[in-house]
């Protein structure tokens, strides 16, 4: 009676164990890749001013790449997000008479993702990709005399991976400053084939991947208790 259960259970566990990894034939690596860590490049982002000649206007578009110091985009690449139509949305402030700041929160929509295979969240193998589920920037603009004199931001996304819908991606940029004047040398190039925009440099960045391996461990659990 033992030798027929172990006969009737092997071809269970092989058949679950297939069609969990079946679902993602390109499997990304979970773990916490950190820029303080040096597991992840900081980088440059531009936002392209697609519709008005002007920040914070619902279509402005972001671009942004890994900065390694002397190329863009060796190692990651997040494209594509749009300003929602319901803009900038102010969310604290501290001005007098023309001096101090204005917090805004910032919804964008669309955008995808690129992850080089040449990391520790690959196989070596295969890039990965995916498309972003959501997309916030909290900014703080400083004001001398009613003008914007300097901007941090931090950004946070989350996405799915294409080839691997189980896993996400979350990303945070806990530091993005933007360039004064702007620079376009050596920055992501504007989208949308608009003529001018905004630069910024990110630094600080916290990318996790997460993967839900604990259903697979589960199901062989399950099994096991039932045919031991």
């Amino acid at each position: 009676m033992k030798l027929l259960k172990f006969w009737f259970i092997a071809p269970v566990i092989v058949f679950v164990s297939v069609a969990v990894w079946a679902a993602c034939p390109i499997h990304p690596n979970p773990g916490v890749y950190e820029t303080t860590g040096g597991t992840v490049l900081p980088g440059r982002v531009s936002e392209a001013w697609c519709t008005l000649l002007s920040p914070g206007v619902p279509g402005n578009t972001q671009n942004a790449m890994s900065w390694d110091g002397a190329n863009l985009g060796t190692q990651w690449k997040v494209w594509g997000m749009a300003i929602e139509p319901a803009g900038p949305q102010v969310v604290g402030s501290s001005m007098v008479g023309g001096n101090g700041w204005i917090a805004y929160s910032t919804n964008y929509i669309g955008g995808q993702f690129w992850l080089s295979k040449l990391h520790a969240w690959s196989d070596g193998v295969n890039d990965l990709t995916g498309q972003i589920s959501n997309y916030n920037v909290y900014s703080r603009v400083t004001y001398v005399g009613g003008v914007p004199v300097s901007v941090f931001s931090t950004a946070y996304f989350t996405g799915v991976f294409d080839d691997c819908p189980l896993c996400t991606l979350e990303y945070v940029i806990s530091n993005v400053a933007q360039v004064w004047p702007a620079q376009t040398a050596f920055y992501p190039p504007l989208l949308c084939g608009a003529a001018a925009g905004e630069y910024f440099d990110v630094c600080c960045i916290r990318a996790s991947i997460y993967c839900p391996m604990g259903a697979e461990e589960k199901t062989w659990g399950a099994i096991k208790s039932v045919y031991k």
